[in-house]
């Protein structure tokens, strides 16, 4: 997008127009161009971004007038280009729509070193920041606009997330309830302090939260975080906040419990594995995340040694306690390159999450397991096929996972997913080489 073009005329409103104008003008220009109506046509992809940069100026009074203000001296022939800090702030917000988030903080920043009060940059940089996995980046720049204005509630909304992936739970809720004592209708901060008080077992209070934030999810008209939220609850025991009684469990009720667990985290997951993992997860309690991880990484050994002596057996002579250690390794390993992932980068999280996200990860590759024994009969062709699709599946849950229960960046998460599966497929071939020599 050029930055001496006209929001105004992009919009097609006059300089006068009313907030309901430009409502008006932007609803009637995403009808006509939003991007799924019009497929592969990279042109009308770039007048789309267009219209969303000139409509999020546009519609906040402040930034408007800042933005009004940039344009009366940008029109005067003495002023140098590209020195406007509203310039440099719709810079930063059609780089984010782009998501490169990086270069978005510098046109941030410098749009605050040329205007140290302009409090949209402060939220719109920390929410960019936040985006990269830069929480206490994010958290100092909340901190700066919440000091400029009190009463913003993006600050307030984006503090909360900054401190939740921080580790700091209750006082995310805190500043989620600032949030939404400010704007009562803020859906997303009902789900994300829905999500922190689950997280510290207030069952009856996340349910609430989860119920309001469907119900302005719906209202909004935002299908997305509507379906979000409802498979969340779904989730949900019948009883929210009862307390678990696995502890006192028998082995057929823990068994039938375990079962119970798989059945619905699969449920969840298996056809939207980058939607469908955090509600799985949020769902159990530690022990019985863990206990589901586990039960993931033994189907995957069960597989591995039913694939190896059914379709191996004639080329080498191996114990099958031998063969159950090795198809143990990729889950240790990949709960262990988790940790060390989430200690180098100073994410939330825990060793219950690596537990789990290993062990998902592997479900899909336990059918790959299982094919290989029969590859003969199955064919090449066929091979491939389930090579392809089970690998997709199981990098899209690690990623997933990576960005969702360990809390890393996108950024982070797409350089650890590929590192990792390189470390624990290597250690995994490795392991095997040893006992069949």
């Amino acid at each position: 997008m050029q930055d001496s073009q006209d929001y105004y005329k992009i919009l097609q409103v006059s300089r006068e127009a009313s907030i309901e104008e430009i409502k008006e003008a932007y609803r009637r220009l995403v009808r006509q161009y939003h991007p799924d109506l019009h497929p592969g046509n990279r042109l009308l992809e770039e007048r789309f971004k267009e219209i969303c940069a000139a409509y999020k100026v546009l519609s906040d009074s402040v930034a408007r007038h800042e933005y009004d203000q940039g344009w009366k001296h940008k029109q005067s022939k003495f002023r140098k280009a590209k020195t406007s800090p509203q310039e440099f702030y719709a810079r930063g917000i059609a780089k984010a729509l782009e998501k490169n988030y990086q270069s978005a903080v510098k046109d941030y920043t410098k749009a605050i070193e040329l205007n140290p009060s302009f409090l949209e940059a402060y939220i719109e940089r920390g929410a960019s920041r936040y985006k990269l996995g830069d929480a206490r980046g994010a958290l100092q720049d909340c901190n700066q606009a919440l000091e400029i204005d009190p009463n913003s509630t993006q600050a307030y909304y984006y503090l909360g997330r900054a401190r939740y992936r921080l580790g700091y739970t209750a006082s995310a809720i805190k500043a989620y309830t600032q949030a939404i004592r400010l704007k009562p209708d803020h859906a997303q901060a009902y789900y994300y302090r829905g999500v922190a008080n689950n997280d510290l077992r207030e069952l009856a209070f996340a349910v609430e939260d989860w119920q309001q934030a469907a119900v302005l999810f719906s209202e909004q008209g935002d299908k997305t975080g509507y379906q979000l939220v409802n498979g969340t609850l779904k989730t949900l025991n019948k009883t929210p906040g009862k307390p678990s009684k696995s502890s006192g469990q028998n082995p057929i009720t823990a068994a039938k419990t375990l079962l119970g667990d798989v059945l619905r985290v699969v449920s969840l997951f298996a056809v939207n594995p980058v939607g469908g993992l955090l509600p799985g997860f949020n769902y159990l309690e530690k022990p019985r995340a863990a206990a589901v991880g586990i039960a993931f990484a033994l189907i995957f050994d069960f597989c591995f040694i039913v694939g190896s002596y059914a379709g191996w057996q004639d080329f080498f002579e191996v114990s099958i306690w031998k063969l159950m250690l090795v198809g143990l390794v990729p889950f240790v390993t990949l709960s262990l390159l988790s940790a060390i992932a989430r200690l180098i980068y100073r994410s939330s999280g825990s060793f219950v999450g690596d537990m789990f996200l290993a062990g998902t990860f592997l479900l899909p590759m336990s059918f790959l397991a299982l094919a290989s024994g029969i590859s003969l009969t199955l064919g090449s062709q066929s091979m491939i096929v389930l090579t392809v699709f089970a690998s997709c599946y199981g990098i899209f849950t690690l990623y997933s996972g990576f960005t969702n229960i360990a809390n890393l960046s996108e950024a982070r998460a797409a350089l650890v997913v590929p590192v990792m599966l390189l470390l624990s497929g290597w250690l995994f071939y490795w392991a095997f080489s040893v006992i069949i020599l």
